[in-house]
């Protein structure tokens, strides 16, 4: 019988380690509120905009409010998780979240309800930051890349949830219910946070330091190409706009699709990229994490051209590249690996919080340009298809961008097979 005092502590973190260590679930459990805090707009958007009277700047200010605190939370929560562990500022945040979501649910004004949206965002901030340093303090092999990508995949039952059974509860009973049920499970998610996340990983943070230093040395040449990352980072989630906020405005004046139709529309694209989540995992095993999120870049940066192109063409057509455009976030956990095999573990928090800082950035800024330009449009009597046009020609373009500058990037991990071998 082997000795198990001679196995080593990369040895000893095996897939086992992950499912019991109830840190991770507490925090895959708050990811699929964040999921569903980011996309419960676009299902109820008509409601809301009828409700606090928006117009369409202002809707996008208050679609575009979350994203944008969100982003500007990243870098500071990055560093105060490097300081102080991921527990006290994930908590304290999340019950910031939570009072936010409760003053959402009780307002009639606007204003309130865009500062309201903006506190829900700061409260989701460091769940996904959270789980990414949890789990890769430990390094960026490819358990911890399986282990992110499974969280992230789970998470995207918040989405699902903020699709048909939103829709079908709003339509029953109003859209302040639903979000009293969404106050709950953050308060709740928030206690199971603070009980079970602990300040460091105590199975996940486990690694041999003379091989981390080796690695790290073996990528120096690597690091000077964190820069071809951002770009990545600021177009990948562009395309998720219509997904958390305008696809239920442009599948509703486009298409005419009532309050069920949008939920039934959001529930399939939120199913597609579930889908999609979970095959991040098993497409590791045999793909270079690099060339996944290149591929899925260009194809979304297709979609947005085809949805430029033919806006109003087919209602399927249009929420089938929704689905593609909401997918591209599923190489978030990819990007995010990557830059950890290239930075070292004492900034970690703050080279992930500046990249994630820009993936939401590109949510903020995205929607509220579309506000501008939707508004802009209308005055100038364009058509509904000509409005969603130009905003998907203006999402294609950092799409593109942000694929081609991506081909510089440094090329880290292997696919499973080949680090077994």
């Amino acid at each position: 019988m082997a000795d198990s005092s001679r196995v080593s502590p990369e040895q000893r973190n095996d897939g086992t380690s992950f499912l019991r260590d109830y840190g991770l679930w507490a925090l895959t459990f708050s990811y699929v509120l964040s999921q569903f805090f980011r996309s419960y707009v676009a299902v109820i958007a008509t409601q809301l905009i009828a409700d606090f009277r928006f117009s369409a700047e202002m809707f996008g200010w208050f679609a575009g409010a979350f994203f944008l605190v969100f982003a500007l939370a990243q870098i500071p929560v990055g560093v105060l998780f490097d300081r102080y562990g991921v527990r006290v500022p994930t908590a304290a945040l999340m019950a910031l979240g939570t009072l936010s979501a409760a003053l959402l649910m009780v307002t009639t004004n606007p204003w309130s309800a865009i500062a309201a949206q903006a506190g829900i965002g700061l409260g989701c901030a460091p769940i996904f930051m959270g789980l990414l340093n949890y789990v890769l303090s430990s390094g960026a092999g490819p358990r911890q890349t399986s282990a992110i990508t499974t969280a992230s995949a789970i998470g995207m039952a918040g989405a699902l949830l903020a699709a048909w059974p939103l829709s079908r509860a709003t339509a029953e009973s109003g859209w302040r219910a639903p979000m009293l049920a969404a106050t709950v499970a953050m308060l709740a998610a928030t206690l199971v946070v603070i009980v079970f996340v602990k300040r460091r990983p105590p199975v996940l943070h486990a690694t041999d330091s003379t091989q981390t230093t080796q690695r790290h040395r073996a990528m120096q040449p690597e690091t000077g190409r964190f820069w071809a990352l951002a770009p990545a980072c600021l177009a990948m989630s562009v395309g998720a706009t219509f997904r958390t906020s305008w696809g239920g405005p442009y599948l509703a004046d486009v298409f005419g699709f009532d309050l069920l139709a949008r939920g039934n529309a959001m529930t399939i694209t939120s199913i597609v990229a579930t889908v999609a989540s979970f095959c991040v995992p098993l497409m590791v095993r045999r793909w270079a994490p690099k060339w996944i999120s290149l591929t899925w870049l260009i194809v979304g940066a297709i979609a947005a051209v085809m949805l430029a192109l033919f806006p109003g063409v087919s209602g399927v057509l249009g929420v089938a590249l929704i689905c593609v455009l909401f997918s591209v976030g599923a190489i978030h956990p990819l990007v995010m690996s990557q830059a950890r095999a290239i930075v070292v573990p004492e900034r970690l928090g703050l080279a992930l919080g500046f990249l994630n800082s820009l993936v939401f950035l590109g949510v903020a800024l995205a929607s509220g340009c579309f506000g501008w330009i939707a508004g802009h449009a209308r005055l100038a009597h364009a058509t509904p298809a000509r409005i969603y046009a130009s905003l998907f020609a203006v999402t294609a373009l950092p799409l593109a961008f942000g694929a081609a500058v991506y081909v510089l990037s440094p090329r880290t991990g292997a696919p499973r097979a080949r680090h077994r071998a």
